[in-house]
């Protein structure tokens, strides 16, 4: 029973943990983007949905982590487990270098613009600058994705154990 509640948890704090991410970058950044025409304003609201998705996802990655390692105890599970865990793991890296690196330079820079990101030409030091950020931040808030929803796929893999 023990088992299959852990198992129940890791998959639920996943869950949870990929939708927020989905939600943010499907659903919220483009919206925001549309209806927030002043950049500085833009990256102040992004940046501080995206600390506060990050402190969930920690919440979140945490939960998973402690469950992937309980269902390591197991042998037979010992291998996805870890899997799982170093997956967790990763995106919780990734998270942090993204609200403590990436979105601080990208809300410098927008703060040197001011007005509309279109307003800048493409050529302009500081449009580069930013759109680099940008990249950037695609890349790293990609990557924990990725990596969150692949340990929830894992998490489905594996028999839960029978207590005897």
């Amino acid at each position: 029973m023990f088992e299959r509640i852990v198992t129940a948890l890791e998959a639920v704090v996943l869950g949870l943990c990929a939708g927020a991410l989905a939600g943010f970058a499907f659903v919220f950044a483009p919206l925001a983007f549309r209806a927030v025409p002043r950049l500085d304003t833009f990256a102040t609201l992004v940046g501080a949905v995206v600390r506060a998705l990050g402190t969930f996802g920690a919440a979140c990655g945490a939960v998973a982590l402690v469950a992937a390692l309980l269902r390591a105890r197991n042998p037979a599970a010992r291998p996805l487990a870890l899997a799982r865990a170093g997956l967790v793991g990763a995106a919780l890296l990734a998270g942090s270098y993204e609200t403590t690196a990436v979105v601080p330079r990208m809300e410098s820079i927008a703060a040197q613009i001011g007005g509309p990101i279109d307003s800048v030409d493409r050529s302009d030091p500081r449009r580069r600058a930013y759109d680099g950020a940008h990249e950037l931040s695609t890349r790293v808030y990609g990557t924990a994705f990725l990596c969150v929803v692949g340990a929830l796929a894992l998490a489905a893999f594996g028999r839960p154990v029978r207590e005897g």
